[in-house]
């Protein structure tokens, strides 16, 4: 692949990653009562460790049930690409100030996925399965306890 179709494949998956974590959160959060008011936001983030570059698409879901408590929930997916090879990550964590659910106050990692030793193709690949898999474990509201709209 040229430099031009392997920066057009990149930014295509990105974006489209992008749009559908957006439309994921946005499921999610319609489809469950997270109880208080909340607010849903997309960003794409770069970035750069050395000789390795990092995209990160984060959504995130933030919930005040009261006005003391701030209980937030992201949706990230990581595509890290190096001279060495690329890798992809995703995760759904959630970070709470008032207990939900059998989670108490503190940190949780909900869903967890990583693929190594990846080629620029197989990297754009791996970041939409792994966008196609936080759609097939959409279970972490039901996880928390949260009732369904």
């Amino acid at each position: 692949m040229s430099n031009e179709g392997a920066a057009a494949a990149l930014l295509a998956t990105l974006h489209t990653c992008h749009s559908d974590i957006e439309e994921y959160d946005v499921r999610i959060w319609g489809d469950y009562d997270f109880g208080g008011e909340t607010r849903h936001r997309t960003h794409l983030e770069t970035g750069r460790d050395g000789d390795s570059y990092c995209a990160e698409i984060r959504g995130a879901l933030e919930v005040n049930p009261s006005p003391d408590t701030n209980n937030a929930f992201y949706v990230r997916l990581l595509l890290w690409l190096s001279p060495e090879g690329a890798r992809v990550e995703s995760y759904v964590e959630a970070h709470l100030d008032e207990a939900i659910g059998d989670y108490g106050p503190g940190s949780y990692v909900l869903h967890e996925r990583r693929t190594d030793n990846l080629d620029l193709d197989g990297a754009l690949r791996a970041a939409r399965e792994h966008v196609d898999a936080l759609y097939e474990s959409e279970d972490y509201p039901k996880t928390l306890g949260l009732s369904p709209r």
